[in-house]
């Protein structure tokens, strides 16, 4: 069977009209897609940058911290599970991190790097982490790292909320966000709000006490799961203090707990200690 086209006669009035519409409709939507396409600049509130200097301070006494090492022992709790053993907490940067634990139950290791990451159970199979979880700064165990991204990295929004009772305790509030240039205002909102996470310091010498954010199943990245950091037993390591108590609670239940043994900073990691495995699945989801 032969199919042919019929081409209407149009006159030179109405073809007029009608360029003249479509070319209307296309200015029309350039200027809406240039507009929710637009870079939303980054919040950044001068009282949190000062209280960020401030907690640096105290951390570091100026002294700029590149990267860190902690050496503690671990106690890893899932359910009636309960494991010991030791752990090697790594970080570079607020990007690139490195969670070795060696338990009785079997090895474990979590590795971030920028937007990619991924897990390996005790079963030496490796999984790629949901984009989602990688939105949180991978240095969760140390915020020196966060601290000093906080001041240079215009793509972290930063906010003041105030005194805040955490814990039980008196404590300064901050928040503070990723802002990825180049995406439209609700993708923009969207990472926003997945990537929120919450600094609690102590009001009197400044030092970080814990950090809030949410993770995500690997097969359902709307479902919210409260994570919760928390700090203590600071201690002088390499000219900086370091937490030597460090506790990873899920839904409010303890699942990592770390007391460091020793610590250093600035060893001039190289970056294939964050380098990700090869995954089954291809990559970060």
């Amino acid at each position: 069977m032969f199919r042919y086209a019929l081409r209407p006669t149009i006159s030179p009035v109405s073809r007029n009209a009608i360029v003249f519409a479509l070319s209307s409709a296309l200015l029309y939507w350039v200027a809406v897609s240039h507009a929710l396409a637009a870079p939303q600049a980054a919040a950044r509130d001068p009282q949190a940058l000062t209280l960020i200097a401030s907690s640096l301070k105290a951390l570091t006494g100026g002294v700029a911290v590149n990267d860190v090492i902690v050496q503690t022992t671990a106690t890893y709790v899932a359910g009636s599970d309960e494991e010991t053993g030791t752990a090697t907490l790594t970080a570079s940067g607020n990007q690139q991190s490195l969670l070795q634990l060696n338990l009785s139950g079997g090895t474990r290791e979590e590795i971030r790097n920028g937007p990619a990451g991924a897990w390996i159970g005790p079963d030496g199979t490796a999984h790629a982490m949901v984009t989602d979880n990688c939105l949180n700064d991978a240095d969760w165990f140390y915020p020196v790292l966060t601290l000093e991204a906080l001041q240079t990295d215009p793509t972290l929004g930063v906010q003041y909320i105030g005194p805040t009772v955490w814990n039980g305790v008196a404590t300064v509030q901050l928040q503070f966000f990723h802002v990825i240039p180049g995406q439209t205002a609700p993708v923009t909102t969207e990472i926003q709000n997945r990537s929120v996470v919450n600094l609690y310091l102590d009001p009197t010498s400044m030092l970080p006490l814990a950090l809030d954010f949410n993770t995500h199943p690997d097969d359902n990245v709307n479902l919210n799961i409260p994570v919760e950091i928390r700090f203590g037993d600071y201690r002088a390591a390499s000219g900086v203090l370091i937490p030597f108590r460090i506790q990873k609670l899920l839904q409010g239940t303890l699942l990592l707990d770390f007391v460091a043994a020793q610590a250093a900073v600035n060893s001039a990691l190289p970056p294939s200690t964050f380098t990700i495995p090869a995954l089954p699945t291809g990559g970060a989801e």
